[in-house]
């Protein structure tokens, strides 16, 4: 069984050449029960057309099967209104590619989550805002109408960073000062990219999301309500 990851640089699978950025798809694979396999497609940059228009969807469907889950995350880069290459209306092209994806996965027996853009570190008196414009709304309506489970990672960031604080959440971004990294000697001040702790941290939330719905993608993750059995002494130097 195989869960596949499509979105944009918040989701992807990074290596060790933009270290130490990570996507919370990366930390996925933490939550999730023995035998389960993640395939994360998710790339920097890409919104729901570019992710169409390069290919790549046609390449994830390839490797799709009868049985095989699909989450969707798109409208970071959807809101970049000056690339014509990239650009969607959220209440149109928007929501026709989030059709696209759902539509094609269903047809090879796949099933669809999809889940609202990650906040991004923005504060303002104190609270976390939306930077995302209608695009969160417009996934929910899709999905709402269309009968597909909807994970508001929007909301549930924006609530978590509020109540931590805009200083304690800078720790889950890529916001780090010069010489720390060798790949980025001149340090960081990115407030929309994250390291490992917050991709970690986004994995549990969505998976604690999860947990809530009735949705069938819950068999593949692990209960978090539950304390694995781990025989300590084995892992004694």
């Amino acid at each position: 069984m195989k869960i596949f990851m499509i979105g944009d640089s918040t989701m992807k699978y990074n290596t060790i050449y933009s270290y130490p950025q990570n996507g919370w798809g990366q930390q996925l694979q933490l939550f999730v029960k023995p035998g389960v396999l993640i395939e994360d497609y998710a790339e920097n940059g890409r919104s729901t057309k570019s992710f169409i228009a390069e290919g790549r969807f046609d390449y994830v469907l390839g490797r799709m099967k009868k049985g095989d889950y699909l989450i969707v995350q798109f409208g970071h880069n959807d809101e970049k209104i000056n690339d014509p290459n990239r650009y969607t209306e959220p209440f149109g092209e928007y929501q026709k590619n989030l059709k696209f994806f759902a539509d094609k996965a269903n047809e090879l027996g796949c099933h669809v989550v999809f889940a609202t853009s990650i906040t991004r570190h923005k504060f303002e008196n104190g609270v976390c805002v939306n930077s995302h414009g209608d695009y969160p709304k417009a996934m929910l309506e899709f999905a709402k109408v269309n009968g597909y489970t909807c994970i508001d990672m929007n909301k549930l960031t924006m609530d978590l960073y509020t109540k931590l604080g805009e200083e304690e959440s800078k720790k889950f971004h890529m916001i780090f000062g010069p010489n720390i990294y060798e790949t980025y000697k001149d340090g960081k001040d990115d407030h929309s990219h994250l390291m490992y702790d917050g991709a970690v941290t986004v994995a549990k939330t969505f998976v604690e999301a999860i947990e809530k719905t009735n949705d069938p993608i819950n068999e593949c993750f692990l209960n978090l309500k539950e304390k694995e059995e781990i025989d300590w002494k084995m892992l004694v130097d």
